[in-house]
């Protein structure tokens, strides 16, 4: 099956527009798209609590936000058609979830770009 470009991005800017619907939905920050992939975090505008066991608390709130924002992506991709597939197919997607800390800064001189 060969798609025009126009489809890809049609089709993408479908799943885009799931999805951050449900960053909404799930307490999570959209960071960028890269080409086909969807990058997001939570937890990270929080303000740190000076108690350890309320810092732990919000991480495990976190964590479980990521864990359902992960299962509905993957159920949104399943409601996304692929143009000109026979029989109709959807779009599988892969999900991965890093847990930890994280570093963000300006990288580079020419079109500098603030990445996590």
């Amino acid at each position: 099956m060969k798609l025009k470009p126009i489809q890809v991005m049609d089709m993408l800017h479908d799943l885009f527009g799931r999805y951050d619907a449900l960053c909404d939905k799930h307490d999570v920050l959209k960071l960028e798209t890269i080409g086909d992939a969807y990058v997001c975090a939570t937890n990270l505008l929080k303000d740190k609590d000076k108690n350890p066991e309320d810092e732990l608390m919000n991480a495990k709130i976190a964590a479980l936000h990521a864990l359902e924002m992960s299962k509905d992506m993957v159920l949104q991709a399943e409601s996304v058609i692929i143009p000109k597939s026979y029989p109709r197919s959807s779009v599988q997607v892969r999900v991965g979830i890093h847990i930890g800390q994280v570093t963000c800064g300006v990288l580079g001189e020419r079109l500098p770009k603030f990445t996590v």
